[in-house]
């Protein structure tokens, strides 16, 4: 079985072989890390805002972040060498329109207009004693049910407005901040993504953060990953 990804411009059919997706082992709803690679520590580039960061109940609230929402059940915690990540289901709901993404075979779509999504909120914290500047891309986070069967991510609803709904963000940047988005120690910030939801469904969340350098350029060098297994609710 293979899926499609249909391209909003009317391109021509993407094709994304399926794979047998080996997961860990069921039954496991502890958060488990696998952190890689070096630190991303770094020193602070020139250019950053010179905003106090403020509180948002356990969290410090980096000065350039968006508030941060506490809202949901906690699923668990990534943690990385530099960085954690604590996740938060918040919401379920139905997504507003058809995905990209179509069985190759069946030709269904794999989130059709109506479909229930779940949102999910990751709230970024700086663990280490240095600050770490980023980009746009602040911490690339992804979640995948250990038996998705398809090469790929699993299908979401891109609309903004229930993102906006439910109290969460996308992006996790105040608007008109620019780069490098320097999370000092102690400090954190949030960012949600949605998906085709499955109650009890166990999932693996992974998170990148790959800091810039003094250049502006990422530093792949210091890149870090890290991830863990939930049990969604």
């Amino acid at each position: 079985m293979k899926f499609f990804v249909k391209s909003s411009s009317l391109a021509a059919l993407g094709l994304l072989a399926l794979t047998a997706c080996s997961g860990p082992s069921a039954g496991s709803s502890e958060p488990s890390s696998s952190p890689s690679s070096s630190s991303s520590s770094s020193a602070s580039p020139s250019g950053v805002s010179s905003e106090a960061a403020s509180s948002s109940g356990a969290y410090t609230t980096a000065a350039w972040a968006l508030p941060i929402s506490e809202a949901g059940d906690k699923l668990g915690t990534i943690k990385g060498d530099s960085f954690s990540v604590d996740i938060y289901q918040v919401a379920t709901d139905v997504a507003s329109k058809d995905s990209m993404f179509v069985d190759k075979e069946t030709k269904e779509n794999l989130l059709k207009k109506g479909d229930p999504v779940v949102y999910l909120n990751y709230v970024v914290t700086n663990t280490s004693t240095a600050e770490i500047p980023l980009s746009h891309s602040l911490v690339n986070t992804s979640a995948k049910y250990t038996d998705w069967k398809y090469l790929g991510g699993m299908p979401s609803d891109s609309s903004s407005e229930g993102f906006k709904k439910h109290g969460l963000s996308d992006s996790g940047i105040k608007l008109k901040e620019k780069d490098p988005f320097v999370l000092k120690p102690g400090e954190s910030f949030n960012i949600a993504e949605n998906f085709a939801y499955a109650a009890g469904k166990e999932t693996k969340i992974t998170a990148i953060m790959t800091p810039q350098n003094a250049a502006g350029d990422l530093d792949h060098d210091k890149k870090e990953t890290a991830e863990t297994i939930v049990l969604l609710k």
